[in-house]
């Protein structure tokens, strides 16, 4: 029977023991790199949703503004038919006084 060997125990302990501890060294890098693409990608969502967002709001400013140009120039319509007629209520008064 072989005896046990101190040394070697010891070299196979601390072998083992460093495999181990760049093992959990790999995996908390890995951890990390991961961590990170996944911070990315959602950096990247978020960025792309706000921009969406901005694109929305900016076309519904867009049509906010042509519905209010459409409604003053309905306004305007309105202003210009009323003096029309108040033009021609001035002048037929102002030919019926000149009758007179």
């Amino acid at each position: 029977m072989q005896q046990f060997d101190p040394k070697l125990a010891a070299f196979l302990l601390t072998l083992f023991s460093s495999f181990i501890g760049w093992l959990l060294l790999w995996l908390g890098h890995r951890e990390k790199a991961t961590q990170k693409r996944i911070e990315s990608a959602e950096k990247a969502l978020n960025d792309k949703r706000d921009f969406n967002h901005l694109v929305n709001n900016q076309s519904q400013i867009s049509t906010g503004i042509a519905t209010g140009f459409e409604d003053l120039e309905n306004h305007i319509r309105e202003l210009e038919n009323q003096v029309r007629e108040i033009k021609a209520y001035l002048i037929r008064n102002h030919h019926k006084d000149d009758k007179l």
